[in-house]
């Protein structure tokens, strides 16, 4: 056999497995689409997904801020559009709900606390969690992960280079990796899981659309929703955690690429441009605590 055929038979073996475990498969990224011809997502909520606060903000702030404590905001945002639902990211794990000692993804740098579970937010809107028909993954890290478990019948959207990172075998950084491993707890399998390659087109309007934006891990992702009112909007992940970190391409230590980091903090900047779009910056502290927040929402 060539290694043309090995190749080829290995990557049709890998297909299969992700099938009968549940997963579909998105082949081909879908172009972004045209801002005069892009539909409307009807209402994007902002929820509370938590808190936190890091010992050493030089983590995030390279060569700068050395040993300085700095508040985090935990972000979950969700979308109707139509008849269904789509929730961004699931926030710190309803497991911590009002535990003065708090959780963390590394007890050494930075501590979670919540004190709103996202059942409870869901409810206050009238919604049960088996009304999210699709949950949307920024990233892998626990922090945003924390309550997939909490959606068992929700499409699951990930990048597929992201899922497959989380599950590679371990390399130098002990950090990277304790995060690595509390990604492969948290994630679980799915039921329905859907690995995307890039950009994806969600409800194939233009008015929802995951955009890869690795960097921060191999398979981040931002989101570009557009209201009518309100117009496009984008949904950060961690593609930048301040908005002086966007303006100024800083990357933090734990990112996985430094290179891919600062590209895709510029493909963001120019989406900013062309779609004239807000950019919401999930852990900007500052920054989210003066948006809305459920049951008021942005249209």
């Amino acid at each position: 056999m060539t290694p043309f055929l090995k190749a080829r038979l290995s990557s049709i073996l890998a297909i299969g497995v992700l099938v009968l475990a549940g997963a579909s498969v998105v082949r081909a990224a879908t172009p972004l689409p045209d801002p005069a011809k892009a539909g409307f997502a009807d209402r994007l909520y902002r929820l509370d997904c938590g808190d936190s606060l890091a010992n050493d903000e030089s983590v995030w702030t390279p060569g700068k801020n050395i040993g300085k404590r700095v508040r985090f905001s935990s972000t979950c945002w969700l979308i109707r559009h139509g008849g269904e639902w789509l929730l961004w990211d699931t926030g710190v794990p309803e497991s911590a709900l009002n535990d003065p000692r708090g959780w963390s993804t590394l007890p050494k740098l930075i501590v979670y606390h919540l004190d709103k579970s996202i059942t409870a937010q869901l409810a206050a809107i009238g919604l049960t969690t088996g009304d999210v028909a699709y949950v949307a993954v920024s990233h892998t890290h626990g922090d945003h992960i924390g309550n997939v478990a909490l959606f068992p019948d929700a499409t699951v959207l990930i990048q597929r280079a992201e899922y497959e990172w989380i599950r590679s075998p371990d390399g130098a950084n002990a950090n990277v990796n304790q995060l690595k491993a509390l990604a492969r707890q948290l994630m679980g399998s799915p039921k329905r899981l859907r690995l995307l390659d890039g950009d994806t087109d969600v409800f194939g309007d233009g008015s929802v659309m995951l955009v890869s934006t690795p960097g921060h891990t191999p398979g981040s992702q931002s989101l570009l929703v557009h209201l009518r009112k309100t117009g496009f909007v984008i949904l950060s992940g961690d593609v930048a955690h301040s908005a002086d970190n966007l303006e100024h391409d800083i990357v933090p230590s734990l990112n996985t690429d430094k290179a891919a980091s600062v590209a895709s903090m510029d493909h963001v900047k120019a989406m900013i441009e062309t779609y004239r779009a807000r950019i919401f910056i999930n852990h900007d502290k500052a920054q989210e605590d003066a948006l809305k927040l459920l049951p008021a929402f942005y249209d």
